[in-house]
């Protein structure tokens, strides 16, 4: 079999988005240890506690990965979290909308590991518009440790691609995560008219995202096709971010690389997962904000992250899908067809399953500056 035959049967028995894992022998690409995360940094003599807190702040989720921050030091207790312009996404993210949340919830972990280690947090939105460099600013004060727990939360959080179980989810766990923002949260069973848009749509939306050709090409920038590559960035894609199984593992870090994944084969079977995935769920959870002002943003970014913890704490499994909110028809669609009245900010993918293991992370070092 010739290479480029064998990467195409590769390509159409694995996918991008891969399939529920079957071993784990093979090795892999995993998250270094929080130590090695934080170590290192020495910028204005920061405090220990203040690194170890940008260490959990670094655990936030982001498009494609991207870890899209900046964390300016202006003194020992008052920093500047700001926009990193290399890392933006202006195929899919014209606006910066998707990296102004992924801020905002860099943020809140920030807020929230920070009253864990024992401080009080002023945090300010300083930015006039999306495309600010100068993002929050955040002044700390010393005091007494409190929510410990939401800092083994944070560790444990991840995004899981593969397909889930689609038994229901009991009412009770639905309504524990309604109840941080009833009026911004909801969520639609896979077998609701709701959730049938939603599942018909959305491959629909990736299979015109797939096919455009500057989009592919800008997410295959942000996949990780060898180990080295992977561990010497902390950030992107890997193939265990996208759940696959040894096999497809192996073909991905050995026969794929960004030439492939503009190929046809790779953009078809990534659709034909895709489809998988909406239908093996359980249902899709809805984050909305009052407005689409930078204030609303900031508070819906700051609300994704605390969704994100209590899924992790209720063992839900849990998979954030943004296509239907870059592509036309589907984005100025959406919000009437879920019979919404406030500007949808997130679809999440909700089930029970294996759970991922969370992805690679730069080390709070390689984003710090003075």
């Amino acid at each position: 079999m010739k290479r480029r035959e064998f990467i195409k049967y590769s390509t159409a028995v694995g996918g991008v988005f891969a399939i529920t894992p079957l071993f784990t022998s093979c090795a892999g690409v995993y998250r270094k240890s929080f130590n090695e995360i934080t170590k290192g940094v020495k910028i204005h003599n920061l405090p220990e506690e203040v690194t170890g807190i940008l260490g959990y702040a670094a655990l936030s989720p982001s498009g494609h990965n991207t870890q899209p921050w900046i964390v300016k030091v202006q003194s020992q207790s008052e920093l500047i979290i700001q926009s990193d312009k290399t890392r933006w996404l202006p195929e899919v993210d014209p606006t910066n909308r998707e990296e102004f949340l992924s801020l905002s919830a860099f943020a809140e972990t920030f807020y929230i590991a920070s009253f864990a280690a024992g401080f009080d947090v002023e945090l300010n939105l300083i930015a006039k518009d999306l495309k600010d460099a100068d993002i929050f600013q955040i002044k700390l004060k010393k005091s007494f440790p409190e929510q410990e727990k939401y800092l083994g939360l944070i560790k444990n959080r991840a995004t899981t691609r593969t397909n889930f179980d689609k038994k229901e989810i009991k009412s009770d766990k639905i309504k524990e995560i309604l109840n941080i923002a009833p009026d911004n949260i909801f969520y639609f069973p896979v077998g609701s008219s709701e959730g049938k848009w939603i599942a018909e749509n959305m491959p629909e939306a990736i299979k015109q995202q797939t096919f455009n050709d500057k989009k592919q090409k800008e997410l295959s920038n942000w996949f990780r096709f060898s180990k080295s590559e992977a561990m010497e960035h902390g950030d992107g894609l890997t193939a265990e971010a996208l759940g696959m199984n040894w096999m497809v593992k192996f073909v991905w870090y050995n026969f794929f690389n960004r030439k492939t994944a503009m190929g046809e084969s790779f953009r078809k079977k990534g659709i034909e997962i895709a489809r998988d995935q909406v239908n093996n769920c359980s249902g899709f959870l809805i984050l909305t904000s009052a407005y689409n002002s930078l204030n609303s943003l900031f508070e819906c970014g700051r609300l994704y992250q605390k969704v994100g913890l209590k899924l992790t704490e209720l063992n839900i499994v849990n998979h954030t899908m943004s296509q239907l909110l870059e592509e036309a028809p589907w984005s100025s669609e959406i919000q009437s067809s879920l019979k919404l009245d406030q500007p949808i900010q997130f679809v999440i993918r909700l089930g029970y399953g294996d759970k991922a293991k969370p992805s690679i992370r730069r080390p709070v070092q390689s984003f710090v500056v003075s």
